[in-house]
């Protein structure tokens, strides 16, 4: 029994390396440039080794896309839980999860690049049934579509709204990872004060 424990514990380190040694590749080198190989010589283990643990490349970023999504959507979905059990409307609701995005991209840098920046599962053509950001957009239209029903947005297409706002999202955690910004006293500063100056020009 000890033995099975010992050997499930040793292939999760190893499918982890794998997965870890994949990422920084993609981030630096670019998808079409990663073989299997050149991640198998990353982590020192022969290319067989790879193969036994994922069939090919694509599977290697499906496991990938599928971490950072799940991240991703879980980051969002317990700022909705803790705004709701806070007893907070629907705008400031949307003002704690539009916070969440931004803190994602800033605490998960690689994950963040991987899913909006570099777009792996676009440029890898890996499609996932249940994509985290698309779920996680169908979150922020939702929370727009309620705060227009209780009168505390304006009126409008909730999925242009919620376009614009997903585009200031992601301006803000773009510069915030690739630019030093002047001026600013604080990263929190700058983000809540984004936040809320976007979202008051949506108030009625």
């Amino acid at each position: 029994m000890k033995h099975i424990k010992r050997r499930e514990r040793e292939s999760s380190e190893i499918r982890r390396k794998i997965i870890e040694a994949a990422r920084s590749l993609f981030l630096n080198q670019g998808y079409a440039e990663v073989s299997m190989r050149k991640i198998a010589d990353q982590i020192e283990y022969s290319p067989t080794t790879i193969y036994h643990y994922f069939a090919n490349k694509e599977a290697v970023v499906r496991e990938l896309l599928l971490e950072g999504n799940t991240l991703f959507l879980q980051a969002l979905l317990q700022r909705v839980d803790e705004a709701r059990a806070a007893g907070l409307n629907t705008l400031d609701t949307l003002k704690t999860v539009s916070d969440a995005y931004v803190r994602f991209g800033t605490t998960n840098p690689e994950y963040y690049n991987i899913l909006f920046i570099s777009n792996l599962e676009s440029v890898s053509l890996v499609s996932l049934i249940d994509s985290g950001s698309f779920k996680g957009f169908e979150l922020l239209e939702a929370g727009l579509k309620a705060a227009m029903e209780e009168g505390c947005i304006i009126q409008g297409d909730e999925h242009l709204i919620a376009r614009s706002v997903w585009s200031m999202l992601h301006g803000l955690t773009s510069l915030l990872l690739n630019f030093e910004l002047p001026m600013a006293k604080s990263n929190d500063e700058l983000i809540a004060f984004t936040i809320d100056t976007f979202l008051k020009g949506l108030s009625r």
